[in-house]
């Protein structure tokens, strides 16, 4: 009996909650791969920053909640946080912005009445039927009315500013009976960036927290969803070259994790070939290798020689597409010619030729 009882608070608790029981999340993020940035440098802001410009950059991000936890969402936050620490916030919106559930002010009415009455009487008898009787009364009523209207609480709906010192922007949003977290954000964020900047890359993350109760008739609690987190590539609008170097940067990261799920298990338990260390694996099996990546870079050819070679042909093709990305930072000067041609960016094909230095 009592292991009945326990069952049916488990099902009964894992019914109620299905943030817990969904293999993914409720909440789901999708951001665009490329972001262009258009050029938006003031006078006064060349004179006041020499050597650097500013652009524009609109992120749009999409939302989509389950409709069994959609009253439920009660907070979304997205951070963009620039991997270039040359690159700084200049401005953002949304701003921070609080709003009333009231459409004006609330108008409060204070009333003061003020009542006195009073009577006096006089009774003289001479005898039992001669006498004199006297009454003297009054009554005075004041009322004394005060209006007012009263600003009403304001609740925040958006708040918003830079992490990083300057080098990020968080945005948070609360859900209120006028606004809605489900569907497409859009973030304007301006950039000040170095004169010779065409391309760079930007990390962005997102959150999102729900209200519900684990118990029926129990206080809820807010739980905070897994993290999402998305790597997003920005370049300069109509510079054709810069949005080649983008769109093959995205390409060759994508395709290197790929691989580098797709041989997960071979990499952390790939041997040597050699006889003693066949003959060492038998008595003490072989320890993971930790990350590839360092591998890679802290010793190449013997990397080369034990990984898989899909694994390394990702790896050096990501890292070619990484230096390119590197040439348009503003860090170096660019090595190549750019073509401006905005019209052709988005429907060209990308051809980048890779030197041998």
């Amino acid at each position: 009996m009592v292991r009945i009882f326990y069952t049916l608070t488990i099902v009964s608790i894992l019914a109620t909650s299905p943030a817990w029981t969904w293999a993914g999340s409720p909440v789901q993020f999708d951001i665009g791969y490329l972001t262009p940035a258009n050029e938006v440098t003031t006078a006064e802001f060349k004179n006041a920053r020499p050597g650097y410009r500013l652009l524009q950059m609109d992120l749009m991000i999409s939302t989509m909640v389950d409709s069994r936890v959609a009253d439920d969402l009660v907070e979304t936050t997205f951070f963009v946080e620039l991997h270039n620490p040359r690159i700084q916030i200049e401005d953002f919106s949304p701003q921070t912005t609080l709003q009333s559930p009231y459409a004006g002010n609330i108008s409060k009415e204070n009333r003061t009445e003020f009542d006195l009455n009073g009577k006096l009487s006089a009774n003289e008898r001479l005898t039992d039927t001669l006498g004199a009787d006297a009454t003297l009364g009054f009554n005075r009523k004041q009322a004394t009315v005060e209006k007012m209207d009263i600003l009403p609480d304001l609740k925040l709906v958006a708040a918003s500013g830079t992490i990083h010192r300057g080098r990020g922007v968080y945005f948070r949003f609360n859900r209120t009976n006028q606004t809605s977290l489900e569907g497409t954000t859009l973030l304007g964020i301006v950039l000040a960036v170095p004169e010779n900047w065409s391309a760079d890359t930007m990390s962005v993350r997102c959150r999102a927290k729900i209200r519900q109760s684990v118990v029926p008739g129990a206080p809820s609690k807010e739980t905070e969803l897994p993290e999402s987190q998305y790597t997003v590539a920005i370049y300069q609008a109509g510079d054709r070259y810069a949005a080649e170097v983008a769109e093959r940067y995205i390409q060759q990261e994508s395709q290197w994790l790929q691989t580098k799920r797709e041989y997960d298990d071979e990499i952390h338990h790939r041997r040597k070939d050699s006889p003693l260390d066949y003959l060492t694996s038998i008595v003490r099996p072989s320890k993971p290798i930790g990350s590839v990546d360092q591998w890679l870079a802290r010793s190449p050819k013997q990397a080369t020689r034990e990984l898989p070679p899909p694994v390394v042909d990702a790896y050096y093709q990501f890292q070619q597409a990484k230096s390119l990305m590197d040439s348009c930072n503003g860090n170096r000067p660019l090595a190549k010619s750019r073509v401006s041609d905005e019209s052709a960016i988005a429907n060209s094909p990308i051809t980048i030729e890779l030197s041998d230095d």
